[in-house]
C-alpha cells in the first residue's frame, strides 16, 4: 500500500467518525473539524516527502491548544488510534466549561460549605462558574486544571508560596469579612475583577542552541510531571533554533517518540543527531521505565537502525546536572536533584572533578531504591504535595548523597521547593553549616536538562565520548 493510498483510507475512516457529541465539518480536502459547543478537535493533512496528519483540539477558553500531536500516517492502527485520543480528549473538554474555581482552607470544611453556597449563586445569577474545596494538603495538586484559586483568611500567609508554585493560575486571598459572612456576592466580583486584569503572556523560552555547535540536533525529552507524560522536543541548526513544541499524554507509547522524530525528520534532514531524556533507568541505549511497561528496552539500537542518524538516551536527572555544571563551571563538584511536579521522589545527577558521573550502569542517583528506608514525619506521598513537606521529602533523600560526596553545590529542580534558604535550613539540623553544599534552584523550564542533553550528545558526535560503538555503521546513512 502505497503512503498515498493509507492517507485516503485513513482520512475516509476519519469522516465516517460519526457522534452526536460533536459535527464534523470538511473544510478542504486536507482539514476537517470535529465542532462542539466548547472546542473544535482539527484533523489537518500535509503532503510532503511523506503524508503527516496533525491532529488539535483549541478552545476559546484556552490559551494554548488543549491537545496536539503531528505524525507520519505508516500505520492505520496507530494513526486510528491517536485520533481515538483526540476525540476522547474532545468530549472531555465539553465537561470542562466554564470557570473553575478551587476554595481551600486547612482542613477544606468551611470551604467546602461556601463553595456549596458559590455553587447556588452561580446557578442562580445564570454565571458559568463551578466551585470546588480542599484543604490545603491536596491544593497544589488539585489545582492544576482550575483557572482560579481562592485561599482562606487562615491560610493567607501561604500567598505566597501559593503563587510561587502555581505561576499560570489566579490567585486570591479572600478577606476576613468576605469569608467570615459567606458573602457570595462580594466573593464573584473579585473573580470577575481578577479575570478581567487576566492578560496572556507568552513565555519566553531560551533557546539551546550554543554556537560551539557545529551539527543541526534535536532533543526530545520526556517529562513525567502532574500525572501526565510531556513530550518536548527542540530542534538547533548552526546558527538558530529550528523547531520547538511539546505534545501531553496520559500515557507513554513509545511509538509517541517515533512520530515526533519522523516529523523532525522530514521537516529538518540536516539533523545528524538527537538526545533523547527520559525518566527511568538508563544504561548503555537501554531504557527501564515500569510506570509504562518499558523494561530494558533498545531504544538508541532501534532508532539509530531505523533513521540512520546519532542517537543517545539520557536520564533526567543527568542531563539537568551536565547542563547545569556546563554553565556554572565555577559550581565545584554538583549534586543535582531533579523533582518535577507530582513525583513522590526525584532523582540525582553528580559531577564530580568536572565528570558526570554515573555509577554502575549508571546507576547512581537513583534515590527511589533507598526511598523506603527513610523515616518521615507523615506519609511521604503527602509530604510531596506541599511546599512544607517538599522540604522535609528532599532533605532526607538528599541527605545520604550529600554525606557521602561532600558536593559544592546542591541544585535543584522543583516546582514546591520556592525558597532555597527553608531547605538550607532544614539541612542545618543534620550537618554543621560549614560542610553545607550551596543550595541553588534549577530554571523552571528545564533549561539544563535540554543544554546537557545537548552537550552529551555532542560529545559523541565528535567523538568526545564513545557511545554504542555497534551501532557505527548505521550512523550518518
Amino acid at each position: 500500500m502505497t503512503d498515498r493510498e493509507m492517507y485516503e483510507i485513513y482520512r475516509k475512516w476519519i469522516l465516517e467518525q460519526t457522534d452526536s457529541a460533536y459535527r464534523i465539518e470538511e473544510k478542504s480536502e486536507d482539514e476537517i473539524d470535529f465542532v462542539t459547543e466548547c472546542a473544535v478537535g482539527h484533523v489537518q493533512f500535509y503532503h510532503l516527502e511523506y503524508e503527516i496528519c496533525a491532529l488539535t483540539i483549541e478552545s476559546e477558553k484556552a490559551d494554548e491548544p488543549l491537545f496536539f500531536l503531528h505524525f507520519e500516517i505508516k500505520d492505520l492502527d496507530h494513526a486510528k488510534e491517536l485520533f481515538t485520543q483526540m476525540i476522547a480528549s474532545l468530549k472531555k473538554a465539553g465537561e470542562d466549561t466554564g470557570v473553575k474555581v478551587l476554595l481551600s482552607c486547612t482542613s477544606g470544611f468551611t470551604t467546602s460549605f461556601f463553595a456549596e453556597k458559590l455553587n447556588g449563586a452561580a446557578q442562580t445569577l445564570g454565571l458559568d462558574y463551578d466551585f470546588s474545596a480542599v484543604p490545603y494538603t491536596d491544593l497544589f495538586e488539585a489545582a492544576m486544571d482550575k483557572d482560579v484559586i481562592m485561599l482562606a483568611p487562615q491560610i493567607g500567609y501561604l500567598l505566597k508560596k501559593a503563587k510561587e508554585v502555581l505561576k499560570d493560575k489566579i490567585i486570591i486571598q479572600i478577606p476576613a469579612d468576605v469569608f467570615a459572612t459567606y458573602n457570595v456576592t462580594r466573593t464573584v466580583d473579585l473573580i470577575k475583577e481578577e479575570l478581567a486584569k487576566k492578560e496572556k503572556t507568552e513565555e519566553v523560552i531560551e533557546d539551546i542552541h550554543d554556537p560551539e555547535w557545529d551539527s543541526s540536533i534535536a532533543i526530545v525529552a520526556i517529562i513525567r510531571r502532574n500525572r501526565k507524560f510531556e513530550i518536548h522536543y527542540r530542534g538547533a541548526d548552526l546558527e538558530a533554533p529550528i523547531e520547538r513544541g511539546v505534545i501531553v499524554k496520559d500515557e507513554l507509547d513509545l511509538r509517541d517518540l517515533e512520530d515526533v522524530l519522523d516529523v523532525l525528520f522530514i521537516r529538518h534532514p540536516q539533523i545528524k543527531g538527537v538526545a533523547i531524556v527520559s525518566p527511568g533507568v538508563v544504561f548503555d541505549g537501554r531504557l527501564t521505565l515500569p510506570t509504562v511497561k518499558i523494561f530494558d528496552v533498545d531504544v538508541v539500537g532501534e532508532f539509530t537502525k531505523k533513521y540512520g542518524r546519532t542517537f543517545v538516551l539520557c536520564n533526567d536527572a543527568n542531563a539537568s546536572a551536565v547542563g547545569y555544571y556546563a554553565n556554572h563551571r565555577d559550581c565545584g563538584n554538583l549534586l543535582a536533584y531533579y523533582h518535577p511536579l507530582g513525583n513522590v521522589v526525584g532523582g540525582a545527577g553528580l559531577v564530580i572533578n568536572g565528570m558526570p558521573v554515573f555509577g554502575k550502569k549508571d546507576f547512581a542517583g537513583e534515590c527511589a531504591n533507598y526511598l523506603k528506608t527513610l523515616n518521615f514525619s507523615e506519609d511521604r506521598y503527602d509530604l510531596s504535595r506541599t511546599p512544607e513537606g517538599i522540604v522535609e521529602l528532599i532533605t532526607k533523600l538528599v541527605l545520604p548523597m550529600i554525606c557521602t560526596i561532600g558536593p559544592d553545590t546542591l541544585a535543584v529542580y522543583c516546582d514546591l521547593l520556592t525558597d532555597p534558604e527553608e531547605l538550607k535550613e532544614s539541612l542545618k539540623k543534620y550537618i554543621p553549616e560549614r560542610h553545607l553544599p550551596e543550595i541553588v534552584k534549577m530554571d523552571s523550564r528545564f533549561w539544563e536538562l535540554f543544554y546537557g542533553a545537548g552537550v552529551l550528545l555532542y560529545n559523541v558526535l565528535h567523538g568526545n565520548s564513545k557511545y554504542r560503538e555497534d551501532l557505527n555503521e548505521y550512523r550518518n546513512r
